[in-house]
């Protein structure tokens, strides 16, 4: 099972320009959360920038955080990283389909997910 101290270096590791805060505890779900929502700022300029469909090694990595995580884990990329992306799509002019169709299938439900709670509120 992936930890949630594993998770911030296995997304760098993906996506290694993405510069991550040494200083924030990623072993607490605060600290996870709170480094996911920069990597999702992070995901979306990239995306703006049209360079997010090159680093797929991410959206692999993101399916096997889903797929491997603890639970946790699980919360922590639905919360931290999904709802964050989620919340700056219409701000960049990025629609929700771009990124879905970029995700693995267990990545893509929880994606979904946040899209029709959002409807929905």
């Amino acid at each position: 099972m992936i930890t949630k101290g594993e998770v911030i270096p296995l997304l760098t590791d993906a996506s290694p320009s993405f510069q991550y805060d040494e200083e924030v505890n990623t072993t607490t779900i605060e600290g996870l959360q709170q480094e996911l929502k920069r990597f999702a700022s992070h995901l979306i300029s990239l995306e703006f920038n049209n360079q997010l469909a090159h680093e797929s090694e991410i959206f692999e990595t993101i399916e096997r955080l889903y797929t491997e995580g603890e639970a946790e884990v699980k919360e922590s990329i639905t919360i931290g990283l999904f709802e964050t992306m989620y919340e700056m799509l219409s701000e960049q002019h990025i629609t929700s389909e771009e990124i879905g169709r970029l995700l693995k299938p267990h990545s893509f439900k929880w994606w979904k997910t946040i899209e029709q709670f959002n409807k929905l509120s």
